[in-house]
């Protein structure tokens, strides 16, 4: 079987480039080859000089909206919704470019898959994968007890968390490692950690930061996640859930006190190796692409 040939449109920027947080197109599999198309926010494209050269355009959801005109017959367009349990207007943008006709195959990260039903084309999960290139185990020791890198700008709840958990480290002589970082240090900081703490911004959005951080063989402790279909998760056994800073806190003392940390994080580590990075993706993703469109 052939490598399929993909054009990935994205916003121009290095996270959708070279440095690829998000594991899918981050890097060589033996199923598809790709371009790089970087759009704008908003756009309008004469894609006519693509066709021939490439099998479909992976049009990702980077707050990037417009239209690809070509013959669809020659070059279909999937879309990938990622961020639309965010907010209603997250969700609408969504839809609304979907709803341009441009669309042959619509692939759902998170989200319900009935929430895109009956827009006309057909619609099939591709959740997160991991770039376990990138996010793994680095073998450099547990120096860090509790991680906590989510931004608070904007999120009170999570800043009120972390003073909170900062507190409790500092009672408890715990190391505590907070703050944004990207790039390799975000996945180091993992690495380095027996705890990662995880705080949804919606109660239906499951973050990329569950596998990722489970990929680092650190116990991801999460506020409660929502059931997407086929992910194979398990609160409990691959990650531990929270709700309420007194229930959070007292989760993180018996993880840490007890050490049941630790086979969590190894099962975290476990299933984010075997189902959920990149190179087990692309195989299911070029299966809904032979079922759907043929190719």
């Amino acid at each position: 079987m052939r490598p399929l040939r993909v054009l990935l449109a994205c916003r121009d920027n290095p996270r959708s480039r070279e440095a690829r947080m998000i594991g899918h197109w981050s890097y060589p599999v033996p199923e598809f080859e790709w371009d790089i198309l970087p759009v704008p926010r908003w756009f309008n494209l004469d894609m006519t000089q693509y066709e021939g050269a490439y099998d479909l355009v992976f049009h990702e959801d980077t707050k990037a909206w417009g239209l690809f005109n070509r013959d669809p017959e020659q070059l279909p367009v999937v879309y990938i919704a990622r961020d639309s349990t965010l907010s209603d207007d997250h969700y609408e943008q969504r839809v609304k470019q979907i709803g341009r006709g441009v669309v042959q195959l619509v692939l759902v990260d998170w989200d319900r898959l009935d929430r895109f039903t009956g827009l006309g084309p057909p619609v099939r999960r591709l959740s997160h994968c991991v770039n376990d290139r990138l996010f793994r185990d680095y073998g450099e020791g547990k120096t860090v007890d509790v991680a906590f890198h989510m931004a608070v700008k904007g999120n009170p709840e999570r800043a009120v968390m972390r003073e909170a958990v900062r507190e409790l480290c500092q009672r408890r002589g715990w190391v505590f490692d907070a703050g944004v970082v990207g790039g390799e240090d975000y996945a180091r900081s993992f690495s380095h950690s027996k705890v990662t703490l995880n705080m949804e911004r919606t109660p239906t959005t499951r973050a990329h930061r569950l596998f990722d951080a489970m990929a680092c063989r650190t116990c991801v402790l999460t506020t409660p996640e929502p059931d997407v279909s086929g992910e194979e998760r398990q609160a409990g056994v691959h990650y531990v859930e929270w709700d309420g800073t007194d229930d959070l806190l007292r989760t993180l003392t018996v993880l840490l006190d007890s050490g049941a940390w630790e086979p969590i994080a190894e099962a975290g580590y476990e299933l984010a190796r075997r189902r959920h990075t990149w190179a087990v993706r692309a195989r299911e993703l070029r299966a809904i692409l032979t079922e759907t469109l043929g190719l």
